[in-house]
C-alpha cells in the first residue's frame, strides 16, 4: 500500500507541473476592464530637427587688412542673398556714421524676406545660384565722377580710409543688387585699433536707397506676403489696336538690352553713372524697338523732335525717367503706349520705373529697366549696368509702360 501511495503522489506532481493545453494558443480575454490587453505603445517620434538660426551671424578675427575685411563683407551680403536670410553685419560694419549702414542693414534684411516669401509662395523666379565675382581695385583718381569732393575721411576719424573698386561677374547674369555689377564702388573703413569696418558704401543707386528723407524699415513677414500677393495680382494689361505704321518688337528691344547693357553703345551719349544714365539707356532700348532697318543714332532714324539722342547728346526726355513718362502720356506724343501697374503680364521690352520708399516724396519714380526675360522677370538697367530680378527690387514701387507704336 505504501508503494502505491507513493507512485500516486509522484504522478500528482507530473501533472501539476505539465504544461496546460490552452496555454499553448492565445490566452482568452475577459470582457471586464481590469484584464483588457494594453494597446502597444507608439513608436517615440524622432527628435526635432534643429531650427535654422533667424538671422545669420558671423565671426572676424583681428588683424585683417582693409581688402580682407571688404571680402568677408561682400562674401556674406552673397551668402545672405542665396540662403534668403537675413544677416547681421554688425562684425564687419561701423553703424556709428549717419543713417548709411543702419539703412543698408534694414533693407538688406527686406531683401532677403521679400526672396524667401517670394520663394516659398512660388510667386515668380528666385535666383538661388552662387555665382563667382571678382574685386577690381582702382584708385581715386580713376573714378569717373567727383564722388571724393563730398566724403571727408577726416569725420570718420583717425586710421580711416577709403578703398574703390569694381565688380565684375559672368556676363549676362544677375547677382546681389548691393554688388551693383560693372559700375565703380566706394566703400570708407574705420580702424578700432585691432579691426576696420565699412562705415559708408556708395554705388550708383545707394543714395536713393539708404541716404534718402527716410529710415528703411523693416516689416513683418504677414506684411511682406499681403504686399507681394497685391504686387503679383493677375491683372492683365490692356492690348489695344495698334494705331500708328511703326510697331514696337520688344524681342528688337530685348537684343539691344542684352548687347549694351553691360558696356555702353559708343554711338549714343553716355550721362554717367553720377547723374544715371538709366533712362537713356532705356531710350536706346526702346528707339532699336522701333527702329527700322538702316536707322542709326547718327540719322536719328525712329527718334522724334522732342525724344532723340546721339553721340553728342539729346533731349532731357530722352534722359529723364519723369519728363519721358509725362511726354508719353501726353495727347500730342507721336509714341502709343500701355501703361499698367502690376508685373504680371510683362513682355520683352516692357519700360518699369521704380519709386524708392525711403522718399518722402510719394510717387517718385526715379529708376528706368528694361524687362529682357518675362518668365524669370529679369531686367536690364543701367546705373548700375547690370541685369537684376524683380524678386531683388526691395522697398519700392513699381509702374510699367509698353511701348505699341510709333508715328516716326
Amino acid at each position: 500500500m505504501r508503494v502505491v501511495a507513493v507512485i500516486l503522489i509522484i504522478l500528482s506532481l507530473c501533472a501539476c507541473a505539465a504544461p496546460k493545453a490552452v496555454e499553448a494558443g492565445p490566452a482568452p480575454i475577459s470582457e471586464t476592464p481590469e484584464t483588457q490587453a494594453s494597446e502597444p505603445e507608439p513608436e517615440p517620434e524622432p527628435e526635432p530637427e534643429p531650427e535654422e538660426p533667424a538671422v545669420l551671424s558671423f565671426k572676424v578675427v583681428s588683424g585683417l587688412t582693409p581688402e580682407e575685411t571688404l571680402e568677408i563683407y561682400l562674401n556674406q551680403l552673397y551668402r545672405s542673398y542665396v540662403e534668403m536670410k537675413p544677416l547681421d553685419l554688425s562684425p564687419v560694419v561701423n553703424f556709428e556714421h549717419g543713417r548709411m549702414m543702419q539703412n543698408l542693414q534694414s533693407w538688406n534684411d527686406l531683401l532677403a524676406l521679400r526672396r524667401r516669401v517670394i520663394f516659398e509662395h512660388d510667386f515668380c523666379f528666385v535666383d538661388t545660384e552662387r555665382k563667382p565675382y571678382s574685386i577690381n581695385y582702382i584708385k581715386a583718381k580713376e573714378l569717373s565722377d567727383q564722388r571724393m569732393n563730398y566724403i571727408d575721411l577726416r569725420d570718420y576719424g583717425e586710421g580711416t580710409l577709403a578703398l574703390h573698386f569694381i565688380i565684375k561677374g559672368e556676363p549676362g547674369e544677375a547677382y546681389p543688387p548691393l554688388f551693383a555689377l560693372n559700375s565703380e564702388h566706394t566703400v570708407v573703413l574705420t580702424f578700432d585699433g585691432e579691426r576696420y569696418k565699412v562705415a559708408y558704401h556708395y554705388f550708383p543707386g545707394s543714395e536713393g536707397k539708404f541716404e534718402n528723407d527716410l529710415d528703411v524699415k523693416v516689416i513683418t513677414k504677414v506684411q511682406m506676403f499681403a504686399q507681394l500677393y497685391a504686387e503679383f495680382a493677375k491683372v492683365s494689361p490692356e492690348v489695344p489696336e495698334v494705331l500708328y505704321d511703326r510697331a514696337y518688337d520688344g524681342e528688337a528691344a530685348v537684343g539691344y538690352a542684352l548687347s549694351y547693357c553691360e558696356s555702353p553703345n559708343p554711338d549714343f551719349h553716355f550721362v554717367g553713372d553720377w547723374y544715371g544714365n538709366c533712362m537713356n539707356f532705356a531710350s536706346q532700348c526702346i528707339w532699336s524697338g522701333f527702329a527700322a532697318p538702316g536707322d542709326t543714332p547718327k540719322n536719328y532714324g525712329s527718334m522724334t523732335n522732342e525724344w532723340y539722342c546721339g553721340k553728342s547728346g539729346g533731349t532731357l526726355i530722352w534722359s529723364s525717367v519723369s519728363r519721358f513718362w509725362n511726354w508719353s502720356q501726353g495727347s500730342r506724343c507721336p509714341m502709343q503706349t500701355v501703361t499698367f501697374n502690376h508685373v504680371y503680364g510683362v513682355q520683352k521690352g516692357d519700360l518699369v520705373n521704380v519709386s524708392s520708399h525711403a522718399s518722402e516724396e510719394q510717387g517718385k519714380f526715379t529708376h528706368a529697366l528694361i524687362v529682357v526675360d518675362e518668365e524669370k522677370l529679369l531686367f536690364a538697367q543701367n546705373s548700375p549696368a547690370c541685369f537684376v530680378y524683380y524678386s531683388d527690387l526691395a522697398n519700392c514701387d513699381f509702374r510699367f509702360l509698353r511701348p505699341v507704336s510709333i508715328n516716326a
